[in-house]
């Protein structure tokens, strides 16, 4: 796992070849040497030991993939290297998918990257938690423009009026992870995106907002917008 990790392709091959090391074996956590080979970039030891018959369908104990430690990677020659061997929308037990990994690595290089693969950028997982709050609680702000505002994004503000199961907002998330400017940047946005939520869901409230002005801290300009 050692030599998957730093790309040592002839330690790899001795230890498969000579010592007869099984190509699958895991460690407490569950993960295989191609696991780690994808976590890191590795992609001629990827390569190599899927040419050797490492098997890319296992599963670490809480689900995860080799596919999905590609993608916290963002390494993408290695992600095209799996790609075609697993289902993109798996799930871990937690039901995190490719896009969670992705937002909580913050690339959106990787996020593009999905998004051209087709991938579901919208899933929420287990605990109501989207690519917005992932990124939200590492302080990935140009992920989070991305996904809320850019104009080749998901452009996901619905995941604004989530809560989790604890009944915190994406910008209450990150506040408690100490991501303080973020949180702050997140804020106005989350307001809008519940105000707008209530007067779908009420015209009656609409109505009633509309004649009382705009809240304060927030301007008449819609926060829909990057700049």
């Amino acid at each position: 796992m050692w030599s998957a990790s730093y790309g040592h392709g002839h330690v790899a091959r001795w230890l498969l070849e000579d010592v007869g090391v099984d190509i699958d074996a895991r460690n407490k956590a569950g993960r295989t040497a191609l696991m780690f080979a994808a976590k890191y970039g590795q992609l001629e030891l990827a390569s190599l030991l899927l040419e050797a018959g490492a098997d890319v369908s296992l599963r670490m104990k809480d689900d995860s993939s080799a596919f999905d430690w590609a993608v916290l990677g963002g390494h993408q020659p290695t992600m095209e290297l799996l790609a075609g061997r697993v289902d993109l929308a798996a799930v871990n037990r937690f039901g995190c998918a490719a896009v969670q990994w992705a937002a909580a690595a913050g690339n959106v290089e990787t996020l593009r990257w999905l998004q051209r693969r087709g991938v579901d950028l919208g899933h929420v997982n287990a605990a109501n938690h989207g690519a917005v709050v992932k990124a939200a609680w590492k302080g990935h702000d140009d992920a989070l423009r991305w996904l809320l505002l850019a104009a080749d994004g998901p452009r996901l503000t619905g995941q604004l009026v989530l809560r989790d199961k604890e009944g915190r907002s994406v910008d209450e998330m990150a506040a408690m992870n100490g991501m303080e400017a973020t949180a702050r940047w997140l804020a106005p946005l989350v307001l809008q995106a519940d105000a707008e939520g209530r007067r779908v869901a009420d015209p009656a409230c609409a109505s009633a907002e509309d004649s009382g002005g705009e809240p304060p801290g927030r301007g008449a300009t819609s926060q829909w917008s990057d700049g």
